[in-house]
């Protein structure tokens, strides 16, 4: 068995798949196996992985959950590494998380995310997603769930939790790391574990679909977690009340948005418009959850 694994699932983004890979090399704490999933195996996708000898495992199920689970299935270390095929680690990334976990503080640890988008929508999707509560400037401390785009954790916990939901459309991580608290495991967030995002936002309508798609997904997760998530229990589960209070819903995100974005985002409160428009389209993604849901046959 290797030391540590690190998994990076991707879809059709080989140039950002690249500068990721690059940055491994750089790391001051080696990884045994780097393993590509590809999610929509191309042939420039392959093309990068064997380019920087990391094992390519094509997975033609499309999805987070199920790529992933692709991912733990092939991997061979006793600690297990995930990042985001669109985000650049610091050097020190892959040591501060190893760390945290030979310290004895962790079963699992998760890092920061710092913006690398350029231009408007991108500012707008990191201070409705990334900023409140992945930004460097947080407190390192226990957490109650983490993000795979930047996470560690032990063997041993995949062997308890199990796989990652793949009927989940998203927050498929946010699932696995509340199953392994719940379990007993401990879950820390250490923003010294620093990666860039380059997301793919680059116009308002990017921005908008990204909204619409998180809204529907996390409105899922939300409605499997309703007992364990306090901002779960203020949603509506009728579709029709959803849509009746879309923009008080809305304006209650905004309001929640700019507080976490606060002190170290102070651009969230002349954005606070905008932010209210992607608002809007994250609880009509949620209306269509909770429409999808009343559809599902019993």
């Amino acid at each position: 068995m290797s030391e540590a694994s690190l998994i990076i699932i991707t879809l059709d983004r080989a140039a950002l798949l690249r500068r990721t890979l690059e940055s491994l090399a750089r790391q001051t704490r080696t990884i045994d196996e780097v393993l590509i999933v590809d999610n929509g195996p191309s042939a420039e996708t392959e093309s990068v992985a064997r380019e920087f000898d990391a094992r390519y495992i094509p997975e033609p199920q499309r999805g987070y959950g199920k790529a992933r689970n692709r991912g733990l299935a092939e991997a061979r270390g006793r600690v297990i590494y995930f990042l985001d095929d669109d985000c650049v680690p610091e050097p020190d990334w892959a040591e501060v998380l190893w760390n945290a976990l030979e310290s004895g503080a962790a079963d699992l640890a998760s890092g920061s995310r710092a913006p690398g988008g350029i231009g408007l929508a991108a500012r707008l999707e990191y201070l409705s997603t990334d900023g409140p509560v992945l930004s460097p400037h947080l407190t390192a401390g226990p957490a109650r769930h983490l993000s795979t785009s930047n996470l560690i954790l032990r063997r041993e916990v995949v062997e308890r939790v199990g796989c990652f939901d793949a009927s989940l459309t998203m927050c498929e991580d946010r699932d696995f790391t509340t199953r392994a608290r719940k379990l007993g495991f401990r879950l820390l967030y250490e923003p010294k574990a620093r990666v860039t995002h380059y997301a793919s936002i680059h116009r308002m309508g990017d921005y908008l679909d990204k909204m619409r798609h998180y809204g529907l997904g996390t409105s899922q997760y939300f409605r499997r977690w309703q007992e364990e998530e306090r901002l779960a229990r203020i949603f509506p589960a009728s579709p029709a009340a959803r849509l009746i209070l879309l923009p008080a819903l809305a304006a209650a995100g905004t309001a929640y948005l700019v507080a976490r974005n606060l002190p170290q985002c102070p651009d969230a409160v002349p954005l606070s418009p905008l932010l209210f428009i992607g608002q809007l389209w994250w609880h009509y993604g949620g209306f269509e959850a909770m429409r999808q849901e009343r559809q599902r046959p019993c």
